[in-house]
């Protein structure tokens, strides 16, 4: 005999009475032709007939005398007995002391406590947003058997928790597996035959069906590619990567096995609202984090990722994509990449990317070693493609298939002759100098900040690595910053420094360094042409088939050593550098904003709505040390953000690699949980079409973070309904009206506030400036905002081509306008 434990915790006597109720005609149905059993059938000799499939709403107390009679004909079939007693306590509380008693049955021998119906108004639950309490009130129900020493048997379907409707309907979507979560208040007999249902599906997976019975008996072990993966990285990262999965059959072992693994480290257990997303949050967590990262994917998924994995190459991203594959030998496997018609190996090895294929168990050992090795190399991601019986196999022992426990890095040449050339012309040369910077370490970042004071070399960062160097560092104001220079959004002041009456200064005047660039077409705003006749171009790479055709000096030299050597033999001749500081001067006496940016319409310029957030950022920084990540997207008011927003830190840019659409607002989630504080997201309507709603996401993963109360993240919905970069290139080029092919129906979402646990979400649409409002919103801590900005269209300006900054309403007048106009 089995005696299972059934645990009610509620004020509310009906549930209990429900409870009781299925537990004493099972307990007739398992003893026999008992009277209470017999007496049952009397009062319903027709069980069966009153119930038939199709009826449209067929009786709940005919569904339920149905099912008891199927129950009873199973039942009878199985060779265990077993014996359900109730417990019931009005509270938690009651539950906890009933549990450390001695005295009270709960903790009989041979009992086993296997069904919790709960009331969760019993459990401390914020009706209004608290999307993690079902899972803090499993933990702390198991907790309460765990530390009394209470035997436990958990299925499935042991968890039954109760709420009233508001409740319900707020935690439905936002839950998690391993519960069942219902209405507390309903039809009874449908109450009843809800819960004969969950008892009879836990006895038959805890105890009946062997091969059920089997996951239940088993204690859990994690599958060894999750135990070698997860001590590789550790070996490698410490706790700093992090672990991406959306699930699937084949992956779902290799993803619980990598949550056991990792339990108690650093590394975050992180999902989407599809495969895409996650590559995007790797994307920035390595951009901006320096975070490694793991990401699993169930079978044929690898293709989602599009064209960000090739920015993950791009960016040398390190980390491991393991993907679910079908045996070579598979008869056109479902969703296979590799099958009678392609092979997925193939894309892989066009696309530059390394892999493994990982086919049998056998396999395992060599081909994982071989995936660690290549990853070491520093190169970027690594595929790993592995069928299921390996993702789901357990060695004896561990198969020690750790390479060198050396950090990843990439080649380091230094090269004297072009150090010196360089050199020369820092300290000596009789020009300006210009750097534009890329992806940079703090270290980095210091260095080239302490250098560009001391040299009087102007800084300007790029669109795809916006705030690599900006505006202000560490709440100071960096005066050799003059803006963004790039195929878009190049910044007034750097234009203006480069040019003289439009025209390109000459040769010898200037010259410009690209620190950890490629130079590529996104770097500048003209052409190769250009570049290579019109410019004394130097870069400083460690890579040498990063150096472009049209470079002139070519430093082969990790940033660090080439910026360490610099200053430490920095002596700029007393004249140069007076003249140097006196452009830079000139140009930070330039006005980043003309009169026409100051418009004031409904609805709203960019270039008015950019201004005025930048003067209130510039403003929040000055006097409350107000410090931000800003996250651009593909588009025209993604572009307006780079220029005008004064960054405090680096960024995270859609524009990167392939200037895919969307991205950094799938990214955002990652971003904003791992910033320390707060996240400006700036995000087209165009962007915002062509991906999943993120907006839950982000609330769930933020309302679980413990840092949430002190985050705040705030997204600028920027709609016009046009695809504005494409229409201003119909503008300028073609004089076109544009026509539906630049079209982006959208809607408005309603004003609201709601609460998701510790987070307060603010939703309001702006069609004119209010200060006021956006500062309290910006900078209260535990905080999302959606803001819908309803914008126009215009092609002015924003440093969206060459040709708008001739625009008649661009032009320098005596002098510029005083600054007050610009408040």
């Amino acid at each position: 005999m089995v005696t299972i434990g059934v645990c009610v915790i509620t004020p509310n006597q009906n549930l209990l009475d429900s409870v009781s109720f299925i537990a004493d005609r099972l307990a007739a149905i398992t003893q026999g032709a008992t009277e209470r059993c017999d007496a049952a059938k009397q009062d319903r000799p027709e069980a069966i007939a009153p119930f038939r499939c199709n009826d449209s709403a067929p009786e709940s107390q005919a569904v339920l005398d149905t099912l008891f009679v199927q129950a009873q004909r199973y039942l009878q079939e199985q060779e265990c007995d077993f014996d359900l007693r109730v417990f019931y306590f009005e509270s938690m509380q009651a539950f906890s002391a009933a549990a450390q008693s001695s005295n009270h049955g709960i903790g009989g021998e041979g009992l086993s406590l296997e069904f919790f119906f709960v009331d969760a108004a019993v459990f401390p639950v914020e009706r209004t947003g608290d999307m993690t309490w079902a899972a803090r009130l499993k933990h702390q129900l198991l907790e309460v058997c765990r530390s009394n020493k209470l035997a436990t048997r958990i299925s499935p379907n042991s968890f039954t928790f109760y709420l009233d409707r508001d409740g319900l309907e707020t935690h439905l979507l936002c839950t998690d597996g391993g519960h069942h979560l219902r209405l507390l208040d309903g039809d009874r007999a449908a109450q009843q035959a809800d819960m004969l249902r969950i008892v009879l599906d836990h006895l038959e997976c805890a105890y009946f069906n062997r091969v059920l019975r089997r996951g239940i008996d088993n204690a859990f072990r994690p599958v060894t590619l999750a135990v070698e993966v997860s001590s590789f990285m550790q070996s490698q990262w410490r706790d700093n990567w992090d672990f991406y999965s959306f699930t699937g059959s084949m992956v779902a072992a290799f993803i619980d096995s990598m949550a056991d693994t990792t339990a108690g480290t650093g590394t975050r257990q992180l999902t989407g609202p599809n495969e895409h997303s996650l590559a995007c949050g790797a994307l920035a967590g390595w951009q901006l984090f320096s975070r490694a990262y793991v990401i699993a994917v169930t079978s044929g998924m690898i293709d989602e990722f599009k064209g960000t994995l090739a920015n993950l190459q791009r960016a040398k991203a390190p980390g491991l994509i393991i993907c679910a594959d079908s045996p070579s030998n598979a008869w056109y496997a479902f969703q296979g990449t590799v099958n009678q018609e392609g092979d997925g190996r193939t894309v892989a090895a066009a696309r530059g990317l390394a892999y493994v294929y990982i086919e049998k168990q056998t396999d395992l050992p060599g081909q994982l070693y071989e995936a660690f090795q290549k990853m070491t190399k520093g190169t970027g991601p690594v595929v790993v493609f592995v069928t299921q019986p390996v993702l789901e196999c357990w060695a004896q022992t561990p198969l020690q298939a750790l390479p060198c426990n050396d950090a990843p890095n990439g080649t380091t040449v230094e090269t004297d002759a072009s150090f010196e050339e360089a050199l020369a012309i820092v300290n000596g040369g009789d020009c300006h100098i210009l750097w534009q910077c890329g992806a940079l370490s703090e270290v980095e970042r210091s260095l080239i900040y302490e250098i560009a004071r001391r040299a009087g070399i102007a800084l300007s960062d790029s669109l795809t690595y916006p705030g690599s160097v900006g505006a202000y560092w560490n709440g100071s104001k960096v005066s050799n910053y003059l803006g963004t220079l790039a195929m878009y959004a190049f910044s007034r002041r750097v234009y203006h420094f480069l040019h003289t009456d439009h025209d390109l200064n000459n040769k010898d005047e200037q010259c410009l360094f690209f620190i950890k660039s490629k130079v590529d077409q996104a770097a500048t705003p003209f052409s190769e042409g250009v570049l290579s006749r019109k410019l004394r171009i130097v870069q400083v790479n460690r890579e040498g088939k990063h150096f472009a055709p049209f470079t002139d000096l070519a430093v082969h030299m990790s940033a660090q050593v080439f910026l360490e050597r610099l200053i430490a033999r920095l002596d700029v001749q007393p004249a140069i550098l007076r003249k140097r500081r006196a452009k830079i001067a000139a140009m930070n006496a330039l006005s980043t904003a003309v009169p026409v940016d100051c418009v004031e319409t409904i609805p709203m310029a960019p270039n008015y709505f950019f201004h005025r957030l930048s003067r209130l950022i510039e403003d929040l920084i000055e006097t409350q040390d107000y410090r931000y990540i800003g996250v651009f997207d593909v588009g025209r008011c993604g572009l307006s953000a780079v220029r005008n927003m004064p960054l405090t830190g680096p960024g995270f840019s859609g524009w990167y690699g392939r200037a895919l659409m969307g991205d950094a607002l799938m990214a955002l989630p990652y971003i904003a949980l791992s910033a320390s504080g707060n996240v400006l997201a700036f995000i087209g309507d165009g962007a915002r079409g062509v991906v999943p709603d993120i907006e839950i996401h982000l609330c769930k993963l933020l309302a679980e973070c413990p840092e949430a109360k002190k985050k705040n993240v705030t997204v600028f919905y920027l709609a016009n309904g046009i695809l504005s970069v494409i229409q201003t290139y119909l503008d300028m080029r073609f004089s076109h009206q544009g026509g539906s092919q630049t079209g982006v129906p959208s809607r408005l979402v309603a004003q609201s506030v709601e609460t998701f646990g510790p987070l307060s979400v603010h939703r309001h649409a702006l069609i004119d400036f209010d200060q006021e409002m956006l500062k309290e919103a910006m900078t209260e801590p535990g905080r999302i905002n959606f803001f819908d900005v309803l914008l126009s269209h215009n092609s002015s300006g924003d440093g969206l081509s060459l040709l708008s900054e001739k625009a008649w309403n661009r032009q320098t007048v005596i002098s510029d306008p005083p600054a007050c106009l610009f408040n």
